[in-house]
C-alpha cells in the first residue's frame, strides 16, 4: 500500500511542477499528454517541437493544442 502511495504522491508532484513551465523536455511531455517518450519520438513529424540548447524541447500551450486536435478530430469511416 505505501508504495502505491509513493507512486500517486510522485505523479502529483510532477503534475503540480508542469503547471507552472512553459517549456518541458520530452519526459515532461510524455508526462503532459499521457504518452510514451516513444509515442513521442515516433510521432515528431506531427507533434510540434524544437530543438533548444538541452535537446529536444516543447512549447506546452502548441503541445495541448495538438492534443486536442487529434483527440477532437472525427474519423472517417
Amino acid at each position: 500500500m505505501d508504495a502505491e502511495l509513493d507512486i500517486r504522491l510522485k505523479r502529483i508532484e510532477e503534475m503540480s511542477a508542469l503547471a507552472a513551465k512553459n517549456v518541458l523536455s520530452i519526459k515532461e511531455a510524455a508526462i503532459l499528454i499521457g504518452r510514451s517518450e516513444k509515442t513521442i519520438r515516433n510521432r515528431l513529424d506531427e507533434i510540434p517541437h524544437y530543438y533548444g540548447g538541452t535537446g529536444l524541447v516543447f512549447r506546452r500551450d502548441e503541445l495541448e493544442q495538438w492534443q486536442c486536435q487529434v483527440k477532437c478530430t472525427p474519423v472517417s469511416v
